[in-house]
């Protein structure tokens, strides 16, 4: 019988820590919106998502660690969203998709690219590139895989840093078709037929 009560305060415990970070991580997604990233205090961050400051620091050890998680989440829902348009080989149509999801979501991207300085930057394209080599797509033809998806990932956040810090009036569609111009079709022509 304690066994059961046991296991059941575990499942809670899990439920909170999920709910905690969550609301962590939602909260750091509002705050980035209204302010830049080496604003944000701990503090702020946890009046806004309702969790105590040593819960804080229970979760995670700075600010950039709830950061690194969104990117994260954030790189699998663009993978997710462009590896069907990748496989298509349709290179327009999968830069038009993430310059929208880019636009939609500007102050984060912001934070994550420029906000919060070059080593998250660095850690957001590794943990890109590291996610990206998982994705299932196909590794064009002469090009060692890791070094296509290398370029890929680091040539398309470094456009998308140029956009979101130098050239903010430009419209998606264009940053979309210099993307594919700069970055994608020269990788992608070796895999087209022809």
């Amino acid at each position: 019988m304690d066994h059961k009560i046991a296991k059941r305060a575990t499942v809670s415990s899990d439920a909170r820590v999920v709910r905690s970070r969550a609301a962590l991580r939602a909260a750091l997604i509002e705050l980035v919106g209204e302010r830049p990233f080496a604003e944000i205090s701990v503090a702020a961050l946890t009046e806004r998502a309702g969790v105590g400051y040593a819960t804080f620091f229970r979760h995670y050890p700075d600010l950039s660690a709830v950061l690194t998680e969104v990117a994260d989440g954030l790189i699998a829902e663009l993978l997710e969203l462009l590896v069907p348009l990748l496989r298509a080989r349709d290179g327009l149509a999968v830069m038009r998709a993430l310059t929208a999801e880019v636009a939609a979501r500007r102050q984060l991207a912001h934070a994550l690219l420029t906000g919060a300085g070059d080593s998250m930057r660095q850690t957001i394209t590794r943990r890109a590139i590291d996610q990206a080599m998982a994705a299932p797509t196909d590794t064009p033809g002469g090009l060692p895989r890791e070094l296509a998806v290398t370029h890929l990932v680091g040539a398309t956040l470094t456009i998308l840093t140029w956009w979101l810090d130098r050239a903010p009036e430009t419209a998606a569609d264009d940053v979309a078709a210099m993307l594919d111009r700069l970055v994608l079709a020269p990788v992608l022509e070796d895999q087209l037929p022809g």
